[in-house]
Protein backbone atom coordinates (compact mmCIF):
# COMPACT_ATOMS: atom_id res chain seq x y z
CA UNK A 1 0.00 0.00 0.00
CA UNK A 2 2.77 2.54 0.97
CA UNK A 3 4.57 1.65 -2.61
CA UNK A 4 1.12 2.41 -4.26
CA UNK A 5 0.95 5.91 -2.38
CA UNK A 6 4.13 6.72 -2.76
CA UNK A 7 4.08 6.29 -7.09
CA UNK A 8 0.91 8.30 -6.18
CA UNK A 9 2.52 11.10 -4.69
CA UNK A 10 5.36 11.08 -6.93
CA UNK A 11 2.82 11.29 -9.80
CA UNK A 12 5.66 8.96 -12.40
CA UNK A 13 2.94 6.88 -13.65
CA UNK A 14 0.74 10.09 -14.89
CA UNK A 15 2.72 10.80 -18.28
CA UNK A 16 1.78 6.98 -19.28
CA UNK A 17 -1.00 7.29 -18.38
CA UNK A 18 -1.88 10.59 -20.31
CA UNK A 19 0.10 9.34 -23.57
CA UNK A 20 -2.07 6.02 -23.37
CA UNK A 21 -5.17 8.15 -23.82
CA UNK A 22 -4.24 10.74 -26.40
CA UNK A 23 -2.00 7.83 -27.84
CA UNK A 24 -4.73 5.94 -29.03
CA UNK A 25 -6.60 9.46 -30.59
CA UNK A 26 -3.48 10.20 -32.68
CA UNK A 27 -3.06 6.77 -33.91
CA UNK A 28 -7.10 6.71 -35.13
CA UNK A 29 -5.81 10.37 -36.35
CA UNK A 30 -2.83 8.87 -38.28
CA UNK A 31 -5.31 5.77 -39.69
CA UNK A 32 -7.66 8.25 -40.63
CA UNK A 33 -5.23 10.33 -42.88
CA UNK A 34 -4.08 7.27 -44.26
CA UNK A 35 -7.14 5.84 -45.56
CA UNK A 36 -8.54 9.51 -46.52
CA UNK A 37 -4.83 9.17 -48.89
CA UNK A 38 -5.98 5.63 -49.80
CA UNK A 39 -9.64 6.56 -50.58
CA UNK A 40 -7.99 9.44 -53.16
CA UNK A 41 -5.40 6.47 -54.70
CA UNK A 42 -8.13 4.14 -55.43
CA UNK A 43 -11.11 6.73 -56.72
CA UNK A 44 -7.92 7.98 -59.25
CA UNK A 45 -6.95 4.02 -60.07
CA UNK A 46 -10.50 3.53 -60.82
CA UNK A 47 -11.10 6.68 -62.75
CA UNK A 48 -8.02 6.06 -64.86
CA UNK A 49 -8.65 1.94 -65.69
CA UNK A 50 -12.40 2.86 -67.01
CA UNK A 51 -11.64 5.17 -68.90
CA UNK A 52 -8.19 3.80 -70.49
CA UNK A 53 -10.28 0.79 -70.89
CA UNK A 54 -13.25 2.59 -72.65
CA UNK A 55 -10.66 4.22 -75.26
CA UNK A 56 -8.76 0.86 -75.53
CA UNK A 57 -12.52 -1.10 -76.24
CA UNK A 58 -13.57 1.24 -78.81
CA UNK A 59 -10.12 1.58 -80.61
CA UNK A 60 -10.54 -2.62 -80.91
CA UNK A 61 -13.53 -2.12 -82.44
CA UNK A 62 -12.35 0.68 -84.63
CA UNK A 63 -9.41 -1.50 -85.45
CA UNK A 64 -12.03 -4.74 -85.89
CA UNK A 65 -13.76 -2.47 -88.76
CA UNK A 66 -10.66 -1.53 -90.59
CA UNK A 67 -9.62 -5.08 -90.92
CA UNK A 68 -12.63 -6.91 -91.63
CA UNK A 69 -15.15 -4.66 -92.76
CA UNK A 70 -17.28 -5.34 -89.98
CA UNK A 71 -17.51 -3.47 -86.75
CA UNK A 72 -17.10 -6.46 -84.02
CA UNK A 73 -16.72 -5.12 -80.41
CA UNK A 74 -15.03 -6.43 -77.28
CA UNK A 75 -17.11 -9.18 -75.07
CA UNK A 76 -17.41 -8.68 -71.66
CA UNK A 77 -14.88 -11.08 -70.99
CA UNK A 78 -12.31 -8.92 -73.26
CA UNK A 79 -13.22 -5.75 -71.68
CA UNK A 80 -13.10 -7.23 -68.01
CA UNK A 81 -9.27 -8.06 -68.82
CA UNK A 82 -8.42 -4.30 -70.64
CA UNK A 83 -9.99 -2.91 -67.20
CA UNK A 84 -7.62 -5.42 -65.11
CA UNK A 85 -4.43 -4.90 -67.44
CA UNK A 86 -5.05 -0.73 -65.63
CA UNK A 87 -5.94 -1.38 -62.42
CA UNK A 88 -3.84 -4.17 -61.02
CA UNK A 89 -2.48 -4.37 -58.35
CA UNK A 90 -4.06 -1.23 -56.53
CA UNK A 91 -7.45 -2.37 -57.10
CA UNK A 92 -8.67 -6.32 -56.95
CA UNK A 93 -9.27 -8.26 -60.15
CA UNK A 94 -12.72 -6.88 -61.66
CA UNK A 95 -15.38 -9.70 -62.78
CA UNK A 96 -19.13 -8.81 -64.46
CA UNK A 97 -21.07 -11.37 -61.83
CA UNK A 98 -23.47 -9.73 -59.68
CA UNK A 99 -20.97 -10.15 -56.79
CA UNK A 100 -18.08 -8.81 -58.11
CA UNK A 101 -15.80 -6.30 -56.81
CA UNK A 102 -15.31 -4.30 -58.71
CA UNK A 103 -18.45 -4.83 -60.82
CA UNK A 104 -17.85 -4.12 -64.79
CA UNK A 105 -21.35 -2.69 -66.78
CA UNK A 106 -20.80 -2.10 -70.30
CA UNK A 107 -23.55 -1.35 -72.45
CA UNK A 108 -22.62 -0.86 -76.37
CA UNK A 109 -25.53 0.90 -78.28
CA UNK A 110 -25.42 1.61 -81.86
CA UNK A 111 -26.86 4.34 -83.39
CA UNK A 112 -24.88 4.65 -86.40
CA UNK A 113 -27.67 5.37 -88.59
CA UNK A 114 -28.16 8.56 -86.55
CA UNK A 115 -32.13 7.67 -86.20
CA UNK A 116 -31.73 8.64 -82.16
CA UNK A 117 -31.48 12.47 -83.36
CA UNK A 118 -30.26 15.12 -80.53
CA UNK A 119 -30.53 13.20 -77.24
CA UNK A 120 -27.91 10.43 -78.39
CA UNK A 121 -24.51 10.30 -80.30
CA UNK A 122 -23.83 9.11 -83.91
CA UNK A 123 -22.06 6.34 -84.00
CA UNK A 124 -21.56 3.07 -81.91
CA UNK A 125 -20.46 3.66 -78.31
CA UNK A 126 -19.86 1.98 -75.15
CA UNK A 127 -21.09 3.30 -71.96
CA UNK A 128 -18.96 1.82 -69.41
CA UNK A 129 -19.57 1.42 -65.46
CA UNK A 130 -17.69 0.23 -62.47
CA UNK A 131 -18.82 -0.09 -59.22
CA UNK A 132 -16.42 -0.49 -56.31
CA UNK A 133 -16.86 -1.12 -52.53
CA UNK A 134 -13.62 0.15 -50.97
CA UNK A 135 -12.72 -0.82 -47.21
CA UNK A 136 -10.56 1.11 -45.28
CA UNK A 137 -7.96 -0.43 -43.38
CA UNK A 138 -7.93 -0.36 -39.56
CA UNK A 139 -11.92 0.74 -39.48
CA UNK A 140 -13.56 -2.15 -40.87
CA UNK A 141 -15.79 -2.64 -37.44
CA UNK A 142 -16.97 0.59 -37.88
CA UNK A 143 -17.32 1.16 -42.00
CA UNK A 144 -17.89 -1.67 -43.76
CA UNK A 145 -17.50 0.13 -47.09
CA UNK A 146 -17.37 3.28 -49.18
CA UNK A 147 -19.42 2.70 -52.88
CA UNK A 148 -17.46 3.98 -55.32
CA UNK A 149 -18.89 4.08 -59.15
CA UNK A 150 -17.21 5.33 -62.45
CA UNK A 151 -19.39 5.83 -65.72
CA UNK A 152 -17.74 6.85 -68.95
CA UNK A 153 -18.68 6.62 -72.54
CA UNK A 154 -15.99 6.29 -75.59
CA UNK A 155 -17.26 6.63 -79.26
CA UNK A 156 -16.03 3.66 -81.72
CA UNK A 157 -14.11 6.04 -84.79
CA UNK A 158 -15.31 5.67 -88.30
CA UNK A 159 -18.86 4.32 -87.01
CA UNK A 160 -20.95 8.02 -87.40
CA UNK A 161 -19.58 9.03 -90.50
CA UNK A 162 -19.55 5.98 -93.10
CA UNK A 163 -22.02 3.45 -93.74
CA UNK A 164 -20.75 0.38 -91.37
CA UNK A 165 -21.70 -3.27 -91.16
CA UNK A 166 -22.18 -3.49 -86.83
CA UNK A 167 -22.46 -7.18 -85.90
CA UNK A 168 -24.55 -7.93 -83.06
CA UNK A 169 -22.04 -8.01 -80.69
CA UNK A 170 -22.28 -4.18 -80.38
CA UNK A 171 -26.02 -4.07 -79.50
CA UNK A 172 -26.26 -4.75 -76.28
Amino acid sequence: MQAALRLCVTRRASAAVEFAISGLALFAFIMAILNFGLLGFSLGTLAHSVQATARKAAVYASNQYATTGIMTCPDAAMITTFFNGYAQPPLPGAGTATGSNPLITATWTNNSSGAGGGAEWNGVYLTLTVKYLWSPVGFNMFVKGIPLSITTAATVMGSFDIPTVVSPSCQS
